[in-house]
């Protein structure tokens, strides 16, 4: 088996669905699996979804929402493939963007993890990888003022999250939307950080990869459409969901580079909220200033609870 690929369903069945009869349609010359995990999904599309593709893919139900690191790590235990990529439900592929990873792979024995470029369903560059692991130190100078301005004037997401150089470059993490893993690294490092319900949990386990000596590259010919947030349902803004990835964010910075980088990246965090919820109060922004108060909030409920362990 070449590739397996894991795809986690939650309430997503029309997207699923989708993203499943575009991999049939373009991946080629490949000996794959599709490994869906269904997290309890309330619409009762897990089920839906097994009924349509029967045969065509091995379908497991998780038996509750355990978030994306558990269920990732039930589909793979069980994959037979060389390389195991994670896609997220929302994206579609328009050619044979799995080959080309596994053909990279195959190219290039030091690659532990690498990923495509990411467009939106109207083609527009995203984020597809960072240059760099996180640590408080970046994301303090990410969380500038004067940073966020020239970043935004001089376009330098281009170049930090979008491979636009026409050549496979080395990089800090992919992102868990078009993730190809070398199989065989589960057994070196583990599998992904079961403390992680959800976001952060590409970077923990990418961190252990680079310290086995392993690289990590953006294959910039292979193109995929992601259709950003939306297996999440709401763009907007939600409390749970920024709780959910400020606790993986912590998470990954204790594990990989101890407590007091974790609580620096708090810190670091409530500094920058109250600083910008200052800025909306001044413009009468006041939908934003609720928004910074209830990051605030999350934050300062993190710190406490940190100080009372």
């Amino acid at each position: 088996m070449d590739v397996s690929i894991i795809m986690i369903n939650y309430n997503t069945f029309e997207l699923t669905k989708n993203a499943i009869n575009s991999i049939k349609e373009y991946t080629k010359d490949l000996d794959y699996e599709i490994i869906l995990i269904d997290n309890l999904s309330k619409d009762k599309s897990g089920d839906m979804l097994n009924d349509l593709f029967k045969d065509e893919i091995t379908y497991i139900q998780s038996g509750g929402n355990l978030g994306t690191s558990k269920a990732f790590n039930i589909g793979a235990k069980i994959a037979k493939g060389k390389y195991t990529i994670w896609l997220n439900t929302d994206i579609l592929i328009k050619e044979n963007f799995i080959k080309k990873l596994f053909d990279f792979m195959e190219e290039n024995p030091n690659c532990g993890i690498c990923g495509g470029n990411i467009v939106d369903f109207d083609g527009n560059p995203t984020h597809s990888f960072k240059r760099y692991l996180p640590t408080a130190k970046t994301i303090k100078k990410e969380k500038n003022l004067l940073y966020i301005k020239n970043f935004k004037k001089n376009n330098i997401k281009k170049s930090l999250e979008y491979n636009y150089t026409g050549n496979n470059l080395e990089v800090g993490y992919i992102t868990g939307a078009d993730m190809m893993i070398r199989t065989s690294l589960f057994k070196e490092v583990g599998y992904f950080n079961e403390r992680i319900f959800m976001y952060a949990e590409e970077t923990d386990f990418t961190y252990r990869v680079k310290q086995k000596g392993y690289k990590v590259y953006s294959v910039y010919d292979a193109k995929m459409y992601h259709l950003e947030g939306a297996s999440l349902g709401s763009k907007e803004f939600s409390k749970n969901r920024f709780k959910f990835g400020n606790d993986g964010r912590y998470i990954y910075l204790e594990d990989c580079y101890g407590k007091k980088e974790a609580m620096a990246y708090l810190k670091v965090c409530l500094k920058s909220y109250k600083k910008f919820r200052f800025i909306y109060k001044l413009f009468g922004k006041k939908k934003k200033v609720n928004e910074y108060n209830e990051r605030i909030d999350v934050i300062i409920n993190k710190i406490n609870e940190v100080n009372h362990e």
